[in-house]
């Protein structure tokens, strides 16, 4: 009885690892993908630094989650290599430090606007958000 429980055994093992026909084709991908436009309508953007993104597949998209729910928020990127998300806006209704504030309120707590030349002056005041306890 071992004997056929061993055999079985093999069997599938052999099996499950053989490899597929050569006939099957393999896609190119770069052909297949369209390329990603951000910002195509040359929006002015901000740039923010988020060094609390621990990972890409629960922390960037989060952030982008955070960043596109701010008012005058057009357009939101993640580079996650870099810890940075970029956010293409209205500058009229757009406040990056409301946007900090959301991002430390969601345990980005050293969350900053690297870039503001696009902010506005009003953003140079405090460019980065402390969470107040009550």
């Amino acid at each position: 009885m071992t004997r056929y429980v061993g055999f079985a055994s093999i069997l599938i093992l052999v099996l499950g690892c053989s490899q597929q026909p050569s006939s099957t084709k393999t896609t190119d991908v770069s052909k297949s993908t369209t390329p990603v436009v951000f910002n195509a309508a040359g929006a002015p953007t901000v740039e923010f630094s988020v060094p609390d993104m621990m990972c890409p597949e629960s922390c960037a998209p989060k952030v982008k989650e955070i960043l596109s729910k701010q008012p005058g928020a057009k357009e939101v990127i993640v580079d996650f290599p870099s810890k940075t998300a970029t956010v293409a806006i209205d500058k009229s209704k757009f406040d990056p430090k409301q946007a900090i504030a959301a991002l430390v309120d969601h345990q980005f707590d050293h969350s900053t606007l690297k870039d503001i030349s696009a902010a506005g002056p009003e953003a140079n005041s405090h460019t980065t958000a402390s969470k107040s306890v009550q």
